[in-house]
């Protein structure tokens, strides 16, 4: 089985790819209701508002951050304080996980989850350019993902000569392999973005690749929006998706926990959206 099956198999099993995409909608939602070019909102406002709100959705529903609880047993108290700022509804959309089966687990202040051996991290990107995100020109934090290593078995259609490039590389996938070792966990990126005119978003999960030189920006990537959960992806993958709703599909949970909001936990709390320097 390939590292994209066990990851998807996984994430799918326990949730985590049902709330990802309840919370990308939730966000874009919000953010697109809020949006009004008259008073100065650009596509930075867009990307940056959007990108707050969905780690927000998230830790309301991994119950982290400042929705984490001491046990599972005080997630029964509190549904109004998860609820509170969602449109009228939305929170019985959102998928039912049981604390403790997601955690925070950043790196370098990128907001980021683990549950079980994956960790993944948000970034924004620009709409229809999924396959061209020039790592490279990221954060140090994302280049350092992109630089972890290939899956196992990964053979390169296209290798160039930057892909065994230099000693600092070298370095950069030894550290990331250290701490995902310490982690028991690796690394995948969860990309999202929006075509404001058209209202139509993009989101996927996968593993990033270092794309010096040019080159594919991914070893694997999902479509959290047109793929059933727990179905690669074909390959090669397009560059643009085709059009589809982007803020609706998403199915009511049948069982509700209530949640009480902790602020003791000792997580970081998150107060800026996702830039260049994470």
């Amino acid at each position: 089985m390939s590292e994209q099956q066990d990851a998807l198999e996984d994430l799918e099993s326990s949730g985590v790819l049902a709330t990802l995409a309840w919370a990308s909608a939730s966000a874009y939602r919000r953010t697109m209701e809020d949006y009004d070019p008259e008073t100065g909102h650009d596509q930075g406002w867009v990307g940056s508002t959007a990108h707050k709100l969905f780690v927000d959705r998230l830790h309301r529903a991994f119950s982290t951050g400042k929705h984490s609880v001491d046990s599972p047993e005080s997630a029964s108290a509190g549904l109004d304080l998860v609820a509170a700022g969602l449109a009228p509804g939305e929170h019985r959309k959102m998928p039912l996980i049981a604390p403790g089966t997601v955690v925070w687990s950043d790196l370098n202040q990128s907001p980021g989850w683990r549950c079980g051996d994956w960790r993944f991290l948000l970034t924004s990107f620009v709409f229809g350019e999924s396959n061209r995100i020039p790592w490279p020109q990221k954060s140090p934090t994302k280049q350092r993902v992109a630089s972890q290593g290939k899956p196992a078995g990964w053979l390169d259609p296209h290798p160039t000569l930057w892909e065994d490039e230099a000693e600092s590389v070298a370095a950069t996938i030894q550290a990331l392999r250290e701490e995902n070792a310490e982690l028991n966990a690796t690394t995948l990126i969860v990309a999202h973005s929006i075509e404001r005119e058209l209202n139509i978003r993009e989101l996927y999960l996968g593993r990033s690749r270092l794309n010096r030189g040019g080159g594919d920006a991914w070893y694997w990537k999902h479509d959290l929006l047109a793929a059933e959960p727990g179905t690669p992806t074909s390959v090669p993958i397009p560059t643009s998706p085709d059009p589809r709703p982007g803020l609706s599909g998403i199915q009511d949970a049948p069982v509700r926990l209530r949640r009480q909001s902790s602020e003791g936990s000792g997580e970081r709390r998150l107060t800026s959206g996702e830039n260049d320097k994470q």
